[in-house]
């Protein structure tokens, strides 16, 4: 699979845990945040659960009508092996792809980006749908996500919206949480 460079670099499409800068720049120095995008026909959802963050993990699901916001990150080519480490490519719990994201200007930017390997082949849930207990991701995740989401300046909707959604009354794990602190 071939993805776009631009002078030895690629964007990437953040909508969990690397929105925070923080998080991105553990295993991927050389992220420069480009801005904000808007996914287009893909809902947020979590599914898997993680045992350093002690909940589900987020991904994309397509679905008509529905977006994610997130941030686009430069990265350099040399740095994929790192990202797709950090997100599981390996352990086959991601997949990396490309979508076409939507700047607010509604310029359109090809982008890396991350969807988990193991999911229902159907949609479980819409946008007004409660996640069930099994799928909630951890209070540290959660909190990780809109922080970045903050940093990034996304949407006060989106935002609103990512804080509307259920943790699963768990913290990650200490050595997750030192990171984070790191």
């Amino acid at each position: 699979m071939m993805f776009q460079t631009v002078n030895d670099t690629f964007y990437y499409f953040a909508y969990g845990s690397n929105l925070l800068k923080k998080r991105i720049h553990i295993n991927n120095p050389s992220a420069e945040f480009v801005g904000i995008g808007r996914l287009n026909d893909h809902l947020l959802d979590f599914f898997k659960y993680s045992e350093n963050w002690c909940g589900a993990v987020a991904t994309i699901v397509p679905s008509d009508g529905a977006y994610v916001w997130g941030a686009v990150w430069k990265i350099s080519d040399n740095s994929i092996p790192a990202l797709d480490k950090q997100e599981g490519v390996d352990t086959n719990t991601y997949f990396p792809k490309m979508v076409t994201v939507f700047t607010p200007t509604e310029s359109k930017v090809e982008c890396r980006t991350y969807q988990l390997t193991d999911m229902p082949t159907r949609r479980l849930r819409d946008d007004n749908t409660e996640l069930p207990s099994e799928r909630r991701p951890s209070i540290t995740y959660l909190d990780c996500i809109i922080k970045g989401a903050m940093e990034c300046k996304l949407p006060d909707e989106y935002i609103e919206k990512l804080r509307k959604v259920p943790h699963n009354n768990q913290e990650a794990t200490p050595q997750m949480q030192e990171i984070l602190r790191g």
